[in-house]
Parts: C-alpha cells; sequence; structure tokens
C-alpha cells in the first residue's frame, strides 16, 4: 500500500505524527539517528511527524518497532503503557515504593488462589424468536 502525501495535514496522521515525535524525543533519538535506524528517507520521516503522509501498516510497524511501542500505541495513543510511563516519571519515591508493594501483594494473592489468574466471560445467550 503507497502512502499519500497531503499538503495539508490528514487529522489522524498529524496526531500520529506529533505522537511519534514526541516518542522520539522522548527516548532521545535525534531524527538523523531515527532516520538510520528506521531506514526509512529523512523527507520521508519529516513528512510523517508533520502529518503530511498516511503511513502503512509496514512503515507504522518500522516505527512503532523501533520506538519499541505498537502500533496501537502509535494510532490510538495515551495507552494504558503511555499513562503508566507518565505517571512513574512524577512518582515520589515514596509513591513507587507504594505501588511495587501493591503489586507484590497482588501476585502474592492471585499465586495463591484468592484472585483467579484470568476471568472466564460467559456469552450472552441469543434470543430465538
Amino acid at each position: 500500500m503507497a502512502s499519500k502525501h497531503r499538503r495539508n495535514p490528514d487529522p489522524l496522521a498529524r496526531e500520529v505524527g506529533e505522537r511519534i515525535r514526541r516518542m522520539r524525543k522522548e527516548r532521545e533519538f535525534s531524527f538523523d539517528a531515527f532516520v538510520e535506524e528506521t531506514g526509512l528517507g529523512r523527507g520521508y520521516i519529516s513528512e510523517l511527524e508533520r502529518g503530511l503522509v498516511v503511513p502503512s501498516l509496514t512503515t507504522l510497524a518500522i516505527v512503532a518497532r523501533t520506538l519499541d511501542l505498537t502500533i496501537a500505541d502509535l494510532v490510538l495513543g495515551h495507552t494504558d503503557r503511555e499513562l503508566l510511563f507518565a505517571e512513574l516519571r512524577t512518582a515520589s519515591v515514596a509513591q513507587l515504593r507504594r505501588m511495587r508493594a501493591d503489586h507484590a501483594t497482588s501476585v502474592e494473592r492471585r499465586e495463591s488462589g484468592v484472585v483467579p489468574r484470568t476471568v472466564e466471560v460467559k456469552k450472552p445467550r441469543q434470543r430465538v424468536d
């Protein structure tokens, strides 16, 4: 599937591009290092980050792998992982210790059988008219 080049940013492509740029910078990739790591062209990455191209799934997969994200992270944004990282970056040492203790307690409860590992979801009955 070929990418579409646009004069004006596509709204979703712009959001994806901004997210890619933000995540690239958070991971301390310079523009040139990111270009080299992805194997995509400088001009293409520039247009991608500005929302001037609608990337193919292949391009999204390359970018996601380079940034250690999923395609869903790039397209949907504000995933649980993104929110968790934002919370962890701003948490105090005391908060981090409390989170670690809470996590250890929940793991112990799950391993002891108090909390099931999986929850069975039953399908609703189909109505017969």
